[in-house]
């Protein structure tokens, strides 16, 4: 199933979960920053027991924070350290840190001779291909892992060039249902709980955010394609570019 074959009401479900997303950040960001704000007003008048009660409610207004810094990520209002910088030394350099966690599995990188000069926050970016492959990893078998890292121009219309960067694994897959719902924030497939649900949303609203889309595709046993297509600003030739495997 390819995710970008959304039907006309799950595309408006979407939209509107993200702009309900981004109102609702808004307003427990405003709410977070008077709470702590007054809290750290007040920290100099307890002391013992009060003291502990008082930082409870500090950690735990913190943890509201955090919560609401998801949100806007999944909504696209995040703030972001946008600029000029070159795609495929970002995919290299981080699946370069990522070779213990690869440990074992077969790895095919195919970046395109070229550089790709996109303009985006380059930490972000990072994460969002951290995201990914950490995650074919857990849908892949412990043995015969394969993962496969591509780039090339997509000329997604005639006047706006784009990049395209895929991430794709030999893994479980996914059902139809758990497709439609795998950018969805707070939704997890890991019947312990340990995963919040909050990665691939928020690598979907940092996509949005920055211009462009994210498709995903899978098929049950067969493995997950997910597929990020990014403004392209301009391209410079590199012939025989050296790849980090």
């Amino acid at each position: 199933m390819d995710a970008s074959r959304r039907s006309p009401q799950d595309s408006e479900k979407m939209t509107a979960l993200v702009q309900l997303a981004g109102t609702v950040a808004h307003e427990l960001n405003n709410i977070f920053t008077a709470v702590t704000g007054n809290l750290s007003l007040l920290d100099q008048e307890f002391s013992g027991e009060q003291s502990l009660t008082f930082h409870d409610i500090l950690r735990a207004a913190q943890r509201g924070i955090d919560l609401t810094s998801k949100l806007q990520a999944f909504a696209g209002r995040q703030r972001l350290d946008r600029r000029s910088i070159e795609l495929n030394s970002v995919v290299s350099r981080t699946l370069a840190r990522l070779r213990h966690t690869l440990a074992g599995v077969e790895v095919d990188v195919a970046l395109a001779e070229e550089e790709f000069i996109i303009y985006a926050d380059e930490q972000k970016l990072a994460d969002t291909i951290v995201e990914l492959v950490k995650n074919a990893r857990v849908a892949m078998p412990e043995a015969g892992g394969r993962l496969s890292v591509r780039t090339r121009r997509h000329l997604r219309s005639k006047v706006h060039p784009h990049v395209l960067l895929s991430v794709a694994d030999n893994g479980a897959g996914m059902a139809p249902d758990v497709m439609a719902r795998a950018t969805e924030p707070l939704f997890t497939t890991d019947p312990r709980g340990v995963k919040a649900g909050w990665g691939l949303s928020n690598c979907a609203g940092f996509v949005r955010q920055s211009g462009g889309a994210m498709t995903l595709s899978s098929e049950l046993s067969r493995g997950t394609t997910i597929e990020i297509l990014l403004p392209l600003e301009t391209v410079r030739p590199v012939p025989g570019r050296q790849v980090v495997p």
